[in-house]
């Protein structure tokens, strides 16, 4: 099954494909918001010991890089030797400091001064940032026309929205909670950039397996080097397992999405990003019992959706009138 790169081409640019790997992307992704919560209680990290945070998130990306590398090294049937030259290691760690360590410092630290059902729909605004990069570096093929511009307002006013929660915007903000996740989501919308770079001369699930273990590192070894610890001996097997679930969506997700912006234009995978804070807040709210029914996250919410829907839209996508 898809033998030659020709096939996998194929494939991968068919638009159920599309359609389907994005939605397990966005999902797993979404998925992520309750977890990190649920993993902080069960590891026994405390919300401001930001140290001890980098070395769960760390410890999380290295096993997803060995599972991603195990995976490229099977299915892609010696792609770690193929893949990989000498001139390609300072690009994938450029790329595993992006995407993988500056993004989950913010994201992590973030995560512990959230709730997930707010952290879902700030990180929704990923999408508009990136259509603003593409438009930058891809000057010819990405313009901010048609419903791209009112599409940004339109989701700008629901990432205030959700900020308003406390009775005024200052009283809902706060630098290490909403402040590093919105830093969180300019690595990652920088990341998706470069990633569809690289991948142009490296394959993809090899470079995703190289990123996630070359950030997994580098986040355990800056939390450790500041005094953070993990106390094994007190860890329940859930927290094992959870771990190894947390570990399994960077692999699959990254991978997937990877995958998927060698194929196709970064505005047809990133249209489905506005499905990751749907999955987030629906996932955080069943899982953590946030208050999926506070008017400001019900208004926020299908602004953030829209939005996005808009912003990545088709300029095309009319319907023919004969």
């Amino acid at each position: 099954m898809l033998e030659n790169k020709k096939d996998r081409k194929y494939f991968f640019q068919k638009k159920s494909v599309l359609i389907l790997c994005a939605l397990i992307s966005t999902a797993l992704w979404g998925s992520a918001f309750p977890c990190v919560k649920v993993g902080y209680r069960l590891w026994h990290i405390a919300p401001h010991d930001a140290s001890s945070q980098m070395i769960f998130a760390g410890v999380r990306f290295i096993l997803a890089g060995l599972m991603t590398l195990l995976a490229a090294h099977l299915i892609e049937r010696g792609g770690i030797r193929m893949g990989l030259r000498q001139r390609h290691l300072p690009k994938i760690l450029f790329l595993g400091v992006i995407q993988t360590a500056l993004q989950y410092v913010f994201y992590y630290i973030s995560m512990a001064h959230v709730t997930g059902v707010k952290g879902a729909i700030l990180n929704g605004s990923s999408a508009f940032v990136c259509v603003l990069m593409a438009r930058i570096y891809y000057k010819d093929r990405e313009k901010l026309s048609g419903g791209r511009i009112p599409g940004c307002l339109l989701g700008l006013a629901g990432v205030v929205t959700v900020n308003l929660g406390k009775g005024s915007l200052g009283e809902g903000w706060s630098l290490l909670g909403e402040g590093f996740m919105i830093l969180s989501v300019l690595m990652s919308a920088l990341g998706s950039l470069i990633s569809k770079e690289i991948a142009r001369e490296i394959k993809p699930v090899t470079l995703c397996g190289g990123q996630l273990l070359s950030g997994g590192i580098l986040l355990t070894a800056a939390g450790a080097v500041t005094g953070g610890q993990i106390h094994g001996s007190s860890i329940e097997f859930g927290g094992i397992l959870l771990l190894f679930y947390m570990a399994f969506i960077s692999a699959a997700a990254f991978s997937l999405w990877t995958i998927l912006l060698t194929y196709h234009d970064m505005g047809k995978v990133t249209v489905y990003n506005f499905m990751i804070p749907v999955f987030g807040t629906i996932l955080s709210a069943v899982f953590l019992g946030d208050d999926l029914w506070n008017p400001y996250i019900l208004s926020s919410l299908p602004l953030v959706c829209a939005g996005i829907w808009l912003v990545n839209r088709e300029p095309g996508q009319k319907k023919n009138r004969s």
